[in-house]
Order: C-alpha cells, then structure tokens, then sequence
C-alpha cells in the first residue's frame, strides 16, 4: 500500500542519464517533502540507465518490495522501491518503470499516469527529464490547488535553463486563424526578459505538457494522454479535454528551469522535425473546426514545394526538411 504522500512525479526518460539524474536531484531537494517519483524509461540503452542506478544506490537507501500493478506485455516493473531518507521529515520513494520499447513520450508517460492513477496520491506532477525544478516549485503548485479547489491542472513560468533571467513559457491563447498554435513558445534565440509581467496567476488555454501538475482526479476523467502523438503537441489536445472539468492556470509566482532542444539533441533533428509536423496535422484534425482544417493544412502543404526548394537548390538542413515532407506524407496518406 502507498501512504498518502499528495503528489506523485513522473519523469520520462530515454538515453539521457545526464540530464535525468540533474532533474532527480532537483526534485529530491524540493522543500515539499510528502512525495513519490515514478521514472519512466522508455528503453534506454543499458550504459544509460547504469548510470542512473548507480546515482540511485549512492542517493537512496534500496529496500526489495513488491507491488501490486500488473504491466502489460510492453513493458516491466523493476521491483525495487528505491528510498530516499530524509532526516526528521519521514521517506521519499523513487520507483522505475522500464518499457521494453519506445514507447514515445505520450504513450511512455500513460504507463506512469496508469500505474498511479489507482493510487492514494492528489495530484501528478509531470517533470521532464531536460529540467530542474525550483526548490519549492512543488510546494508552490500543490497549495496553488488547494486555494482554488476548480483548478485542474497549471504549469509554472518555464525559464530558459542557461538564461536565468529570460522566460520561455509563460502560457499561451491559442489563435487558430492566424496559425500561431504553430508557435506557442520562445523558441528562437529572442530574449524576453523576466520582470514585473511575469507575476501573479493567470488563465492559459493550455499547459506546458513537458512540466505541468494535475489534479488526479481529473487527469483520470479527462482519459490520460492522447496516444496518437508520439510526441507534442499533445499537451494542448490533453488540455482541451481537462478544460471540460475545470480551469487551467499558470503559476507566474514559481518557476522552472528548461533545458531548451536537449530533448532535439538526444532524439535528432529528423525524428522531432518529423514528430512536430505530424503532431501539429493530428492536433488540428482532433480539436480544430472545418475553417481551422482548411487553414491548418493549407498551411502546410503549401510549405512542402518550399522545403522541396530549400532541400535541393539552397543544401538547407536536410534532416530538418525530410522531417517535415515525410510528416505530411504519413498524415495525408493515413501512415501514422
């Protein structure tokens, strides 16, 4: 059986021990101390998750135990309940989760939010493994719900991990007309600097999936995450759904720090060129209206002569370009 611990983190991780043991020992150094962490390998190579078993067994006191959950075929429960003991505050669990594929980062994190869904815990925080959470970011979250009891998920402001002092995320309206799902962060190099705008609580039309926090109850209702992304923008589809039971805010008062594109890094320019484009044409096509249809895939096809131009004539990034024609081959020709 689980104690009530409140909050249960799930972190996905896949080939990148690194950044994963960084983005644990943030969490572990929370002020917040009522809470468990569900890590999520999506098959990893074996050098990598050594390296995050030794940080463990050097971190965390390891106790065998066994738990009731039963995994389905794609995926095995390594059944050690990794304890983290801290003086006078009582223990912190760690538990891993190891797919025996690629599973992506939608489906690879269902297989967390399921595991714990039953649970006795209030609410799930999702932490990607390319970030380090402030030290009472889960503090600050969880009694951001507990004061408005119609909150049902919320992001921080995300901050750029090598800019200290420049906002990427800070919540998004969405305006299909004009296109700019396609651009709902700070992903170029501008800077926008962190100041007096950035404070207080506010409305978004969606989370920042990569970092977010959920009432429990209501990611269970809303059906867990579209499996149909293997990977973003599944965080605006997952909260067109939550929107149905309640609200969804960002917490300007607290922040987190991303490490922008190492996730690109790791995975490849064609691969995320891919998924994005893919990933956009499935958003559309799920929550968008007939003149967002008409719009969005326009949009997209008529890139695809320009990419062609680019690719061949001017030697553009072509991991970059053959991403982005075989994303809209797979979704017009139903290869997804």
């Amino acid at each position: 059986k689980f104690m009530s611990k409140k909050i249960a983190v799930v972190t996905l991780t896949w080939n990148d021990w690194k950044n994963t043991i960084e983005c644990l020992e943030s969490i572990f150094n929370s002020s917040y101390n009522f809470f468990d962490v569900i890590l999520v390998d999506n098959n990893s190579e074996k050098h990598h998750m050594d390296k995050i078993f030794l940080w463990a067994d050097n971190k965390i006191n390891v106790k065998d135990e066994e738990f009731d959950f039963n995994p389905n075929k794609n995926l095995e429960i390594i059944n050690i309940e990794k304890n983290y003991v801290v003086e006078n505050t009582g223990k912190k669990k760690i538990f891993l989760i190891k797919n025996k594929e690629n599973l992506g980062l939608t489906a690879g994190l269902n297989v967390g939010y399921n595991f714990l869904i039953n649970q006795d815990y209030d609410y799930i925080a999702r932490v990607d493994c390319d970030f380090i959470i402030s030290k009472k970011y889960l503090e600050n979250m969880k009694n951001l719900f507990e004061n408005d009891e119609k909150v049902v998920a919320a992001s921080p402001k995300i901050k750029h991990a090598f800019l200290r002092n420049t906002v990427w995320w800070a919540g998004i309206k969405i305006n299909w007309l004009y296109l700019k799902f396609h651009r709902t962060m700070n992903l170029k190099k501008k800077r926008i600097i962190d100041d007096e705008r950035f404070k207080g609580i506010i409305e978004t039309d969606s989370v920042c999936g990569c970092c977010s926090f959920y009432k429990k109850d209501a990611l269970k209702l809303s059906g867990l995450g579209d499996e149909d992304f293997f990977l973003g923008p599944e965080d605006i589809e997952l909260s067109f759904r939550l929107k149905k039971f309640g609200k969804i805010l960002v917490n300007l008062n607290t922040y987190t720090l991303h490490k922008i594109a190492r996730s690109s890094e790791i995975s490849g320019k064609f691969r995320r060129s891919y998924t994005d484009t893919l990933g956009f044409l499935l958003l559309i096509k799920k929550i968008g209206s007939f003149l967002d249809k008409f719009f969005g895939y326009s949009y997209f096809i008529f890139r695809l002569p320009i990419y062609y131009i680019l690719k061949v004539f001017f030697k553009r990034d072509r991991d970059l370009v053959n991403g982005h024609i075989k994303g809209c081959k797979d979704f017009f020709l139903k290869k997804y």
